[in-house]
């Protein structure tokens, strides 16, 4: 299985089976992306929230057969539009072909760019082939974090690190020694002026609770 960086907080990950999933797609207005749209496909298209920083490109990467995975108030919009979906809502988890998906809380709002409301915003915990991958969407710090961290054993976490509308790099590292995963990955910085961050400061307020962190960057691929 691999796990792609495309960019802010978009990845794709490819199971061994040849299954191609993409995370929050804000690709091609998206200045630090070396990836656009027209680059990748998407068998499932998971999504956080309904903001346009995390879901602008998801109907230029879908296709007839794809398949949109969000909160029921934001898989409804999709569906209007045509598309297929799999509703799910907060403290609920389907097993898909490709493996398990629980929705979990994430502090943050949720609107689609034309002023609809998306539902609320959530974290997504995949579990695909024994490895688990948690995409923590946006989200301030809140305590159920811990909880979270003790429910599931976390592999790969993918963490907002930008500041302003989520977690700054110190809030960060905190949850990330809650959570305990084997290895951290910042997300959602930089792509704007108003969550420059250096991720190298994350890493090394990491290494103060002991995990490890990988900076990945857009366009990075790492095997799992």
């Amino acid at each position: 299985m691999t796990l792609r960086f495309l960019a802010h907080a978009s990845f794709q990950i490819i199971t061994d089976s040849g299954i191609k999933i993409v995370i929050d797609p804000w690709l091609d207005q998206n200045p630090l992306a070396p990836i656009k749209s027209k680059d990748i496909s998407a068998d499932y298209i998971i999504l956080s929230h309904a903001h346009a920083d995390h879901c602008a490109d998801a109907v230029k990467i879908a296709d007839q057969k794809s398949t949109f995975i969000a909160v029921a108030e934001l898989a409804s919009y999709f569906q209007e539009a045509g598309h297929h979906t799999h509703a799910m809502q907060i403290g609920g988890a389907f097993d898909f072909e490709f493996g398990r998906v629980k929705l979990v809380s994430a502090q943050h709002g949720s609107m689609t760019a034309d002023g609809k409301y998306g539902g609320l915003a959530a974290g997504i915990v995949l579990t695909i082939d024994n490895i688990t991958i948690y995409h923590m969407g946006d989200t301030g710090i809140f305590g159920d974090l811990k909880l979270i961290g003790d429910m599931h054993k976390i592999d790969y976490l993918l963490i907002p690190i930008g500041g302003n509308y989520t977690m700054d790099p110190e809030d960060a590292a905190l949850a990330a020694s809650w959570i305990k995963p084997r290895f951290a990955i910042p997300m959602h910085y930089n792509s704007f002026p108003l969550i420059k961050q250096d991720p190298a400061r994350f890493a090394d307020l990491c290494s103060t609770h002991g995990i490890k962190v990988k900076i990945m960057q857009p366009g990075e691929l790492i095997t799992l």
